[in-house]
């Protein structure tokens, strides 16, 4: 009997392992039966293409004057085909802007996106009907909009995301200082196992807060969708969240770290690449851009199927408890008369 329980359970956790990346499966099918979804989608996406190119190409010249002065890496001006040296102070300027654009435009633009494609794919997710023409989803989804709840929302998402990329940033940063502080000493006998082992510790340090970051994106950007779809919002719907995903994180984490290679992917052969600062390279850029913005429409729509089937499975769940619970108390029941019937019959005789 123990065998068997071992085998069943075994079974369904290898199920579970292949059915990861249902909700992106159904994602992509859910597009590729709606040709009126994609042109609303991508339609919306347009404000959110447009400001991406442009932050896109800020970060790249403020990430090459940040490497330049705290890494010593050589840079070359925009104007002159000379080296150039830039101090910290010089690029803290452009480091706020950096952050600025992205908390405030980019952010109000995202958000924007997001709203609408979550309101548009779910009111076609589980339609008995055809599919509703381009005109009708847009109205629907405009009338249907609600920015208010999200936008709390996103802000205690930024907040999160912000103080886990700071992490993952100081671990870099604390990396290079400490192998060019410490191991360039003239103090300290230069060996590579040092500086081997301190590139273990930093290295694992930073996949295990990186797919802790995974783990708890897919409980925020689920929460965003809770404050689109129901009257939560703020802490309360990161609440409702973190319930429903309980016990279904494994799945979350992938799925978020399958678009987060996405968009790494698409990003940086760009940034290595230097495009900002080729001949061409902004048309490279754009269309790098076009892609993850493909890709965030299919993630939110993704996180919207992922929040559904988390829902169902906790209701599933507690339905078995109750029905199991009733189960107990009619054998209970039935117990009890039993013993109040043999006992009468002992009265009686």
């Amino acid at each position: 009997m123990m065998e068997g329980a071992e085998m069943g359970e075994e079974r369904c956790f290898r199920r579970q392992e292949l059915e990861v990346l249902d909700p992106l499966k159904a994602a992509l099918q859910l597009y590729l039966h709606n040709f009126n979804l994609i042109v609303f989608t991508l339609f919306t996406s347009i404000p959110l293409f447009t400001l991406s190119v442009y932050y896109e190409i800020i970060v790249h010249k403020t990430l090459y004057e940040v490497s330049e002065s705290l890494f010593g890496t050589p840079a070359h001006s925009y104007d002159l085909d000379r080296p150039r040296l830039v101090s910290f102070a010089e690029t803290l300027p452009k480091i706020i802007r950096v952050f600025l654009l992205y908390l405030v435009p980019y952010h109000l633009v995202d958000l924007f996106s997001l709203v609408l494609t979550v309101d548009a794919a779910s009111d076609l997710i589980g339609a008995e009907e055809e599919p509703a023409g381009l005109k009708n989803v847009t109205l629907k989804a405009l009338k249907k909009a609600r920015f208010r709840g999200p936008f709390i929302t996103s802000l205690y998402v930024h907040l999160f995301s912000i103080c886990t990329f700071i992490g993952l940033m100081w671990l870099v940063v604390n990396h290079q200082v400490l192998l060019k502080v410490v191991f360039s000493s003239p103090y300290w006998e230069r060996g590579y196992f040092g500086e081997a082992w301190l590139g273990i510790v930093h290295g694992v340090a930073f996949m295990a807060l990186l797919m802790k970051y995974m783990d708890w994106s897919a409980e925020w950007n689920m929460g965003l969708v809770v404050s689109i779809l129901e009257d939560s919002y703020g802490s309360e719907a990161m609440e409702v969240a973190a319930y429903l995903s309980k016990g279904n994180n494994k799945k979350g984490a992938l799925l978020m770290l399958v678009f987060f290679l996405w968009g790494l992917c698409l990003r940086l052969p760009c940034l290595y690449g230097k495009c900002s600062e080729r001949n061409g390279g902004v048309l490279v850029i754009s269309v790098g851009m076009c892609l993850v913005c493909v890709g965030n429409v299919l993630k939110w729509t993704t996180c919207l199927l992922y929040f559904n089937e988390c829902r169902k499975r906790v209701m599933e769940k507690k339905f078995d408890e109750e029905e199991g619970k009733g189960g107990v108390q009619a054998m209970v029941q039935e117990k009890t008369r039993v013993v109040h019937s043999e006992a009468e019959a002992v009265g009686s005789a």
